[in-house]
């Protein structure tokens, strides 16, 4: 059982409380005992594991930053992050590949999931955060300076545990251990990222997903429902905006918790749908893990590799985003997911001196909106790898998208949900604009007058049967 939903934000605001109320001393405890509680909600074996990996994490970092042999320090270092990936790969992959060796070797009679393991609620993320602190021990850029209690309270911190945002240690342990109470501008600031975050995930992420859900199921045997190519459009569309909705809406609720208790996550989106490349976009969207794929991915296999010039910049770019792909899921869409994005990286860095020769005496608005539109064009066709549920689906998906057929009637339109749904999700969109300038513009909507909007909007427009983020299955 997961806290979620309503017991989650009671739980937090008995948390929040008690941090305010007790003495600096007592609130690293209470963080540290009130994470504790939140996961064991999710699984308490589970907490043990987490409990056991932080601290083989914790006795190896404090032995990388004492230790002055480099041999040693390599070998510890390598046995960690073997360890931290294997624990990883276990729970993210186990199933599926036994799955995978018991279908090629036609043993139905085991294929009854007696070898399905349930992955531990936020394992990636954790896992993440393990290897960039083994990493800067190792390189030496960070050196743990507080006590195992409060490396634990890093591993598992509440508020982000669940999604993300992936923290550094060096910049999130010492807000954790340093005690401090928030203030009223933190505690404004987090009610203000909380009624946002729930506004895009009830009323935008909820209402979008029904209508991109239906476009991307394939079709039933015998079934009459067929998408032309409009509202497949339409679909892989909403699919983008959904999943950033959904996403974005999570790590604002994780943000705002943790501001309650006057304590700073990292962002991790920045307006990415004002990118005008895809390499700037990755700037934007899932930054700490754009940031994390490039400081422990990237950049050692780039130094690795680096005398080849060109093609090792490629070779590194396409591994790096091959195995973001993977690290979703362990499926060929995924994978071609995570590979696309490589290779368009590539393509930008391979042709970057060319196309500022060759475009530079075009207007600058024409070339920024045709970089807008090339990037905005190629992550939507991108995200259907993301969104279907194999090849065969994602092949269907671009057959209707570049086989143009006319629409047969509103209905499919409408994704034969009818014109009041379609027109719902149309006014979420529209209002997500409305709403996410008022949520700029702090002086001229305050706070307590924008959680009220927010509220109204999620209690009379909003789709409240789905509470579950889409980033908690990674």
């Amino acid at each position: 059982m997961e806290l979620q939903g309503a017991g989650y934000f009671l739980f937090l605001f008995v948390v929040v409380v008690a941090h305010s109320a007790l003495a600096a001393r007592w609130r690293m405890p209470l963080l540290l005992g009130a994470s504790l509680v939140f996961y064991s909600f999710s699984s308490v074996a589970y907490l043990g594991l987490f409990l056991v990996v932080s601290t083989v994490n914790y006795l190896v970092v404090l032995k990388l930053s004492r230790s002055e042999d480099g041999r040693v320090r390599s070998i510890v270092f390598g046995a960690v992050v073997a360890l931290d990936l294997l624990v990883l790969a276990f729970f993210k992959y186990w199933s599926q590949l036994m799955q995978a060796w018991l279908d090629h070797a036609a043993l139905s009679a085991l294929q009854s999931g007696a070898f399905e393991i349930a992955a531990p609620l936020g394992i990636s993320y954790f896992t993440f955060q393990m290897i960039a602190c083994a990493t800067d021990a190792y390189r030496r850029d960070w050196a743990p300076d507080g006590k195992w209690s409060d490396f634990t309270l890093f591993s598992v911190f509440f508020p982000q545990i669940t999604s993300g945002p992936i923290p550094r240690a060096s910049r999130l342990l010492p807000q954790l251990s340093g005690g401090a109470r928030a203030s009223a501008e933190d505690r404004e600031i987090g009610l203000r990222l909380i009624a946002y975050g729930l506004f895009k995930k009830f009323v935008v992420a909820n209402r979008l997903n029904d209508y991109v859900t239906e476009i991307f199921a394939a079709p039933d045997p015998g079934s009459l429902l067929h998408y032309s190519t409009l509202p497949t459009l339409v679909g892989c569309i909403y699919n983008v905006l959904n999943l950033y909705a959904d996403f974005s809406s999570y790590v604002d609720i994780a943000m705002g918790s943790a501001r309650l208790l006057g304590i700073r996550l990292d962002p991790n989106f920045d307006r990415p749908f004002t990118s005008t490349s895809i390499t700037e976009l990755w700037r934007r969207w899932h930054m700490t893990l754009s940031f994390w794929l490039r400081d422990y991915l990237f950049m050692p296999l780039l130094i690795r590799i680096g005398e080849l010039g060109s093609a090792g910049v490629v070779i590194a770019l396409i591994v790096t985003f091959a195995i973001c792909g993977v690290w979703h899921g362990a499926s060929w869409t995924f994978l071609c997911f995570g590979v696309s994005q490589g290779v368009a990286m590539s393509l930008e860095a391979l042709t970057r001196r060319w196309r500022n020769r060759r475009i530079k005496q075009a207007p600058p608005r024409l070339i920024k909106l045709t970089a807008w539109v090339y990037t905005m064009g190629f992550f939507a066709l991108s995200e259907v790898f993301f969104r279907a549920s194999n090849l065969s689906n994602a092949g269907a998906v671009y057959s209707r998208l570049f086989h143009v057929e006319m629409i047969q009637s509103a209905a499919e339109l409408f994704a034969h949900k009818g014109p009041f749904d379609f027109s719902l999700g149309l006014v979420a969109v529209a209002l997500w604009f409305a709403i996410a300038r008022a949520f700029r513009r702090e002086s001229a909507v305050s706070t307590p007058v924008f959680a009220l909007i927010c509220a109204l909007l999620v209690m009379f427009l909003g789709h409240l049967g789905n509470g579950r983020f889409i980033y908690a299955g990674f």
